[in-house]
Order: C-alpha cells, then structure tokens, then sequence
C-alpha cells in the first residue's frame, strides 16, 4: 500500500470503477494519468469502498464473481484514506449547498489531504473549492 506522503490524487468514486474497467467514459487526460503514474500516486476516500460496495450490491456495477475480493485488492493497490475527525468536520462545514455526503466526505479528503480530485462530476467541479482535473 502506498504511503500518503508521496499520493497525489484522489480518484472519484466513478473513476476509480471506469479505471478498473478501461472505460471509454474516461477522458483523454484520466486515461493517460492513469497509466503514466504508478498507483502509489493515488488515493481513495474511505467512503469510495462503500460506494462501490453498494453499486455492486445493487446490481448497477459489475466486480466479478468476487467482489469482495474485488475490494479488497482495491485497497491494496491504492492507498485509502480513513474518515478523521478532522476530514469528518470539515465535510460538514464546507461553504457548499450540496447535501450527498459522501461527495462531501471525498472532497473533504481531498482537501485535507491537499490532492487533486480526478473527477467528472460537474456538481464538484462548478464548486470550484478543490482541484479537478479531468
């Protein structure tokens, strides 16, 4: 596992699945980054493996006939950063109307963090508060 010292990007919880799977969603600029830079440069919020634990429960994702195991690799690949206090107040009084916490809980990490979010989510990125790169 990558150590936080040296990541450099959070991946959005739909990059981090349309990086898995080689999506054509991705944009030109994701694509390279993804496949230049070593996966110790990336992060996931803690709150992404819950995410895509539940799109997978639901059926809207495929992980394979394990998804567990799925996970589980995930979390050994990229780094995961916890839920702290510090990330947990911040996502709660970010000047920002969206209400989705786990969008709040990633950017949190993202800032607290001082990482780049790799996302395509326009809501985030009309913000404006954390940097995007897409």
């Amino acid at each position: 596992m990558g150590r936080s010292g040296q990541v450099k990007y959070l991946l959005d919880t739909h990059t981090l699945i349309w990086i898995a799977a080689s999506s054509a969603r991705l944009s030109d600029n994701v694509r390279q980054l993804a496949t230049r830079h070593p996966a110790t440069d990336f992060a996931l919020a803690a709150i992404t493996l819950l995410e895509v634990a539940r799109l997978a429960q639901s059926g809207d994702v495929y992980l394979g006939d394990q998804p567990e195991q799925w996970l589980e690799d995930t979390s050994h690949r990229f780094t995961v950063l916890p839920l702290t206090p510090a990330i947990a107040w911040r996502s709660v009084t970010l000047d920002w109307a969206h209400k989705d916490p786990a969008d709040r809980l990633i950017c949190a990490t993202a800032l607290e963090h001082k990482l780049t979010l790799v996302t395509h989510d326009k809501e985030i990125t009309r913000w404006g508060s954390v940097p995007v790169l897409w």
